[in-house]
């Protein structure tokens, strides 16, 4: 297609985080050598999904159609708060992601 131009399908994706730091520690990661500092709540994820919908609307991108968490952190060692973000942003009458 041509420079510019936004086809039918065009959508955004946020990346969210579900921790403040890593335990993992994985070399290639600059997180990993933080280590962890904090898990997060289900809430301050949700938070970083409603304020990239907002900014998304705001700066006239493409529909917010995806959350992947691929932030700073590991979602399996925050596995609760992860889990109820997911119920949250899953919800129809909420978010409604798929």
């Amino acid at each position: 297609g041509e420079r510019g131009s936004r086809s039918a399908r065009a959508h955004s994706t946020v990346c969210v985080s579900s921790q403040v730091g890593c335990r993992q520690g994985c070399s290639f990661c600059a997180t990993g050598k933080m280590g962890r500092v904090r898990n997060l709540a289900a809430t301050e994820i949700i938070a970083q999904v409603y304020l990239a919908k907002r900014e998304v609307a705001a700066r006239g991108l493409p529909s917010l159609t995806g959350v992947v968490f691929m932030g700073m952190g590991e979602p399996m060692d925050n596995f609760l708060a992860v889990r109820q973000a997911v119920a949250c942003l899953t919800d129809h009458e909420r978010f409604g992601f798929s």
